[in-house]
């Protein structure tokens, strides 16, 4: 067991009363808030790994690479991809994605947004591609609200700093996308929800695995325990038109997040968009044509973008290999796509 946890758990008294008082043992806020970063659930969580910068610093051509800096000192990597030079950008895409990915995966989806008068700005988290620290739960929404303000910089060097901003999350990246179309109302203009996680107590693995964590102990604990990100709650000062995606067959993130999610967003225009046959990582490879559809349509739903019917339907992408489904991962692999792959792999390592 995990010594922090066990220490944890030593404070319940570590059998049944929890200090002898005979009803369900209880642990400080703090103490509960502490259990979303122990190193075992990050591990979990997360999967970052290492990615060389090919533009870090570039203040020219339609590829930028740099950090931003977040609290304490670390920094988060990103990647900017602009459309060729003499295009308007009207759209700046911020984009989050899942917990196996980094912020240069969606670099073959560039061209999407291009064609729709859009940049595409990737962000990753703490300890991913060429970022430094660790990533971390609890810290996860706030970074992603220093890395959105710091952006400013970025966008204003790049000569796009009066584009609207859209964002955008897959899986765990939901959460950052949710907190900010939330957060930063003012500023966001359009909502995309794809595969995305609202809450981590609902997920099936997360439920199975707490009595592992947690002991005999893990029902009483579970019921105290606080979402790290109250993904749900953010949803009722979300204002801006947003897209929801989920496929049926998902067993990580079930469709019953997404139809939740759906009902529980304040705005007047929200769609839900379910995949009949995709799981939680195979969507783009069972339905890559429609998603790029749906995305497309959502981007020029406001005035200041304007491109006809023909346009918005019309499926556009580059030359890339083809992606293979990743639905057969592990429970704890949310999947990645190595570069120039034509199928994905499992960042663990496990063959799965």
């Amino acid at each position: 067991m995990d010594p922090q946890l066990a220490a944890m758990l030593g404070a319940l008294g570590g059998g049944g009363g929890g200090g002898g008082g005979g009803g369900a043992p209880m642990m400080s806020p703090a103490m509960l808030d502490g259990l979303w970063d122990m190193p075992m659930i990050t591990s979990i969580a997360f999967h970052p790994r290492p990615e060389v910068a090919a533009h870090m610093g570039a203040t020219s051509g339609p590829l930028r690479q740099g950090v931003f800096e977040v609290a304490g000192g670390d920094k988060v990597s990103y990647s900017l991809y602009l459309p060729e030079e003499g295009e308007v950008v009207k759209v700046v895409v911020f984009n989050f994605h899942g917990n196996a990915e980094v912020c240069t995966d969606i670099g073959m989806e560039a061209g999407l947004f291009h064609r729709v008068g859009a940049a595409l700005l990737s962000i990753d988290y703490r300890g991913y591609a060429w970022g430094t620290g660790q990533p971390s739960l609890t810290k996860l929404c706030n970074d992603a609200s220093n890395c959105f303000e710091a952006a400013g910089k970025v966008l204003s060097d790049a000569g796009i700093d009066d584009a609207k901003r859209v964002v955008m999350g897959r899986s765990i990246g939901a959460t950052c996308a949710v907190h900010l179309a939330a957060m930063h109302a003012a500023d966001v203009y359009g909502l995309v929800i794809d595969s995305g996680l609202m809450s981590i107590k609902e997920l099936p693995m997360v439920a199975s695995m707490a009595p592992m964590f947690l002991g005999p102990q893990a029902p009483a604990v579970f019921a105290q325990l606080k979402e790290p990100f109250d993904t749900y709650g953010k949803l009722a000062a979300i204002s801006c038109p947003t897209l929801v995606m989920h496929g049926d067959r998902d067993q990580i993130v079930a469709v019953e997040q997404a139809v939740k999610c759906h009902e529980r967003l304040a705005c007047g225009d929200k769609k839900l968009r379910r995949w009949e046959s995709a799981g939680h990582n195979d969507v783009l490879a069972t339905n890559l044509q429609d998603w790029e559809a749906e995305v497309v349509e959502l981007i020029p739903k406001k005035p200041w973008l304007s491109t006809t019917p023909s346009q918005r339907g019309r499926s556009w992408r580059p030359a890339r290999p083809r992606r293979g489904p990743r639905a057969a991962h592990g429970p704890a692999c949310w999947g990645r796509r190595e570069r120039g792959a034509s199928t994905w792999s499992c960042p663990a390592g496990r063959g799965c």
